[in-house]
């Protein structure tokens, strides 16, 4: 059979085969556009590969049309270049109206602000906003087409519900292979995790890795897989990895926040919780991410351990598991280097999609077995509401994250 063509005649014979296809020789059906056959470099026979001359190319393969949606992920934050790189090139195309859906929006992307202008983009889906381009939003620069704030495991739900269609995923990749087998561990522009890439890359219809470290097949570790890419495209620089702690990631050494820290290490004492085997999630402001080094003198006097860290990993959480005081980290996004050293050599340091971690309707979230998360926060209300996303004077200047996700 493997080399005989069946004659297609005989399924109209067979009930409910009447409308398949009749074996024709090996790949003779292939996904449409999904391999690049260049014979030069192996002196005359066949190299298959994904890997595409631009990413003018990959675009227009894409099938991209006016009015669809594009995605892209942030894990480097404030030293993300390819969302900018993108839709410069889709501006240059002639692109219209096109929805972006990114898991978040930087300082990075307040090039975003030009192309609404020039009617590129028109709407935007997101965790949150900041700079220039939020100043805009809340201003009413998208005119009827409201930005949609959703937070991480909202957005993850969107994705895998179908609420939030993607027809093409554009997602910066560290290191990728000639088949798209792609990291943020390797290579010369290191992020670390890709948990929100990863929903992007397992729901889109297309999907594009943009990478400047091409490596050897197979590259691994697989954050993305093969199996759920369309091209790849190499540029000469896709991020700086030194964008990728900064602002809300910062350590501090504020008094007030370090008194905070020291307050909300009382209540957890308080709590009844902490006990060997908490587990906990620390959010991205200053006074949060000091909590952790007092945690750290805590479970050494007790001499307990936390069972496992989840969400935004940084150097403190990297620092417990290493002295064996906490037994796992799951990982959605990397806050510091430190962070992307070690989900690249730590086993015990896991890379986790946003699904995993805060999707409220798959079988059973991360977040669920949290015992303890410190959140930080714009306005508190005396009744416990929480405000993240706006100040005082109502203008849009953070985000969502996994807030809500974890606090529920």
């Amino acid at each position: 059979m493997i080399n005989k063509r069946v004659d297609e005649s005989l399924l109209k014979t067979i009930k409910g085969y009447e409308e398949r296809k009749a074996y024709n020789s090996p790949f003779a059906y292939q996904p449409e556009g999904s391999i690049n056959e260049d014979a030069e470099s192996l002196k005359g026979t066949v190299k298959r590969t994904k890997v595409l001359d631009s990413l003018e190319e990959a675009i227009k393969r894409s099938g991209l049309k006016d009015g669809m949606t594009i995605s892209f992920h942030h894990h480097f934050r404030n030293g993300d270049k390819v969302l900018p790189m993108v839709l410069d090139k889709l501006a240059e195309m002639g692109f219209k109206n096109l929805r972006v859906e990114a898991s978040s929006f930087t300082k990075a992307h307040e090039g975003i602000v030009k192309h609404i202008k020039a009617g590129v983009v028109n709407r935007l889906g997101s965790s949150g906003l900041r700079g220039d381009l939020a100043k805009e939003i809340s201003n009413g620069m998208l005119g009827d087409y409201p930005a949609v704030i959703r937070s991480h495991g909202g957005r993850a739900r969107a994705i895998v519900e179908g609420d939030i269609k993607i027809d093409v995923a554009f997602l910066g990749a560290s290191s990728s292979d000639c088949m798209g087998n792609a990291n943020g561990v390797k290579g010369k522009s290191l992020c670390g995790s890709l948990g929100y890439a990863k929903v992007d890359a397992a729901h889109a219809d297309k999907v594009v890795i943009i990478t400047d470290t091409l490596v050897d097949y197979p590259n691994s570790p697989m954050s993305i897989p093969q199996t759920q890419v369309d091209y790849v495209v190499v540029v000469d620089e896709i991020g700086d990895p030194n964008g990728i702690m900064s602002g809300a990631t910062r350590f501090t050494s504020n008094p007030k926040e370090l008194l905070m820290a020291k307050k909300v290490l009382d209540v957890m004492l308080a709590s009844g919780y902490f006990n060997d085997g908490f587990s906990m999630q620390t959010g991205s402001g200053g006074a949060s991410l000091a909590v952790t080094r007092f945690i750290r003198e805590e479970l050494i006097k007790k001499n307990i351990k936390c069972s496992f860290g989840l969400g935004g990993i940084t150097k403190a959480f990297v620092d417990l598991l290493e002295e064996g005081l906490m037994g796992q980290l799951f990982d959605t996004q990397c806050f510091d280097l430190a962070a992307v050293e070690s989900i690249g050599r730590n086993e015990k340091h896991v890379e986790v999609s946003a699904d995993f971690y805060a999707n409220p309707f798959n079988a059973s979230p991360a977040v669920n077995k949290l015992d303890f998360v410190i959140l930080s926060a714009l306005e508190v209300d005396k009744d416990f509401n929480v405000n993240v996303i706006s100040g005082s004077d109502g203008v849009i200047r953070e985000a969502s994250g996994g807030h809500s996700d974890t606090a529920a």
